[in-house]
């Protein structure tokens, strides 16, 4: 079956150029498509499936006949990759615009993903039959030709409309019954089902967040969204996933076109277990820090720590004794770094500067060596149980992590800057990257556009090694000391150096290589403020009280939610800053984000 796949990331409307004595209007609206996450939510929801993919019921026969062969699911050489469970789908990463997926000018078509897109609508229709949700009647299977043929019809329909995330037209859903009685006459009953099941999940309605606007309301280059329209733009925002039966009856009811409506669904979203995932899931783009886990400490100098001998020995026996502490390390560093998130926006019900300054914390027994003794046990907290998977030996392998809530010590770790999955992520595999730190904290903490480093930086950069003399800040110093190095290092070095008394771990040192960490600095930001501190903990204060870091971060939302890489003069996000200044909630602020003009509207770029 082939379907015809809308390639462009195409304007909605046309561009029309402002008078330049206008306010500035948010940019064009683009055509966003589902982020990988999204799409997986989406497809778990609709076939009304656990998500965990290990408890989905085994597959159906037809699926052994329409999924690719064996051999290409072979690994490298022939060697067969790992059982992975049905769900979620491996879809190629996208490009991401500053580490954010969801962003149109970082959603680039391939054929890859196009191909990949086929056999993810293909593996997933398959499940249509075993689906809890998807059949309207009892007994499919055992009715008679005319009644299943019917049921078939009937409940295709419907999952038309809640896959496309709207009722279908009168002509689309002409096309659909021609679709069905093609796929009817050409096959077996099932085929039927999951060729168009699988065609509706290839169109381009499912692919993308197609929005057309109320083309009637529109004025002045601004085109309001229907209902529909803001059921799912509401819910990919806050939840990752397609709406709700009840964000569906709000649409239905036309209650998503006025700002108390979205109000209402918002708050209602916010109180859900997917906002947690999805706020988290924003918090990890904003830092980077999913690539905790990937970090490569050295074995050698860390490996100690865990009771790893440091040198492994010749005859290859002991080789996985570092890999199998690191596997845990870096989903628990993953976990704290969540749970901290959570317990910022939801428990705390908190903003920004609590996010840079709170001193709660969670830890767990493979990373006690870590955290050391920092911190105090939260009495009457319950530990939470968090389970991983990990492959090992080329195996895989898995494991449940307990968390225990602890309060840091207020001179020793503080804020999500110090949190060791932040940390881990700016370093080298024996010595931290006060460069990389700094780099980190200035691009996505202040907004501040650095640029690329020249081809040789990272040569210069100075040695990564145990036996290196001095301290890490004073070898980075003498490095970036030339003339041509210093225009850009004055800059990028002071913000890094404040939390050099963080190892490359994340470990807490008073001394470096047998001599007193000096973690003071200073440095001067867009717009001028102007930061002085001793650490890594009075710069996280001074950054909480920053108009300049509460903009950015606000910014970040702000495109973040409409998908579209905005301005930061742009007039629509004024009184969203504003507001957020005010009270430093950012549940308000996604709050004031849902009901502002610029996410309810889509925009020309000009006056109509």
């Amino acid at each position: 079956m082939t379907t015809k796949f809308q390639s462009g990331f195409l304007w909605l409307l046309v561009p029309l150029i402002a008078c330049k004595s206008d306010p500035l209007p948010p940019q064009p609206s683009p055509l966003i498509a589902l982020t990988p996450q999204e799409y997986n939510n989406s497809v778990q929801v609709l076939l009304g499936l656990s998500n965990d993919g290990s408890q989905w019921p085994d597959a159906p026969e037809i699926l052994e006949r329409i999924s690719p062969s064996s051999g290409e699911r072979a690994g490298l050489f022939g060697i067969y990759n790992a059982e992975t469970p049905p769900w979620p789908w491996a879809f190629p990463e996208e490009n991401g615009v500053n580490e954010f997926e969801g962003m149109a000018d970082g959603q680039e078509p391939s054929a890859y993903r196009t191909e990949e897109l086929q056999k993810a609508a293909l593996h997933f229709a398959s499940y249509t039959l075993v689906s809890p949700s998807f059949f309207i009647c009892d007994d499919w299977q055992d009715l008679g030709d005319a009644q299943q043929k019917q049921c078939g019809l009937n409940s295709i329909k419907r999952f038309a409309n809640r896959a496309w995330r709207r009722p279908l037209n009168g002509e689309e859903s002409l096309r659909l019954e021609e679709f069905w009685e093609a796929n009817w006459a050409n096959g077996q009953p099932e085929e039927a089902i999951v060729l168009t099941a699988a065609g509706l999940l290839q169109a381009p309605h499912f692919v993308f967040r197609v929005e057309h606007g109320d083309l009637d309301n529109g004025t002045e280059g601004q085109v309001p969204l229907t209902s529909w329209e803001m059921a799912s733009r509401l819910s990919y925002f806050l939840w990752d996933s397609m709406p709700d039966d009840e964000l569906f009856r709000a649409a239905s009811a036309d209650e998503l076109s006025d700002e108390e409506g979205i109000r209402i669904q918002v708050r209602r979203m916010l109180n859900h277990p997917k906002a947690k995932e999805a706020i988290v899931r924003f918090h990890h783009q904003w830092l980077g820090t999913e690539d905790v886990h990937v970090i490569a400490p050295s074995r050698s100098a860390y490996g100690p720590m865990y009771g790893v001998d440091p040198t492994p020995n010749l005859d290859t026996t002991g080789d996985s004794d570092w890999p199998a502490v690191l596997g845990p390390v870096r989903h628990a560093m993953d976990a704290e770094f969540q749970l901290f998130v959570e317990h910022v926006v939801f428990e705390e019900q908190a903003g920004l500067a609590a996010l840079l300054t709170d001193t709660t914390g969670f830890v767990t027994n493979v990373t006690e060596p870590i955290h050391e003794d920092t911190y105090t046990i939260v009495e009457g907290k319950s530990t939470v149980a968090w389970p991983y998977d990990v492959i090992l030996n080329s195996n895989p392998a898995s494991g449940t992590l307990r968390l225990t809530e602890v309060e840091y010590q207020p001179n020793r770790r503080a804020g999500i800057m110090t949190l060791p999955a932040v940390l881990a992520i700016g370093a080298y595999p024996v010595h931290p990257s006060p460069i990389h730190r700094g780099k980190r904290l200035l691009e996505r903490v202040t907004c501040m556009e650095l640029g690329a480093p020249p081809p040789n930086a990272e040569g210069a950069a100075p040695p990564d090694t145990s036996e290196a003399e001095s301290t890490n800040r004073k070898r980075t110093e003498d490095a970036t000391s030339p003339s041509t190095c210093v225009a850009c290092h004055e800059r990028l070095n002071p913000p890094g150096f404040a939390y050099e008394h963080y190892d490359a771990l994340g470990r807490y040192r008073a001394e470096d290589n047998g001599l007193p960490v000096d973690a003071s600095g200073d440095f001067q930001i867009q717009g001028g403020e102007r930061f002085t501190f001793n650490d890594g903990l009075e710069l996280a204060q001074q950054l909480a009280e920053s108009p300049r870091v509460q903009q950015c971060y606000t910014l970040h939302w702000a495109r973040y939610a409409t998908g579209v890489y905005l301005d930061e003069d742009e007039d629509a996000l004024l009184p969203i800053l504003t507001a957020f200044q005010e009270d430093d909630s950012i549940q308000h602020l996604l709050e004031s984000i849902a009901t502002s003009e610029l996410f309810r509207h889509l925009w020309t770029g000009g006056e109509e």
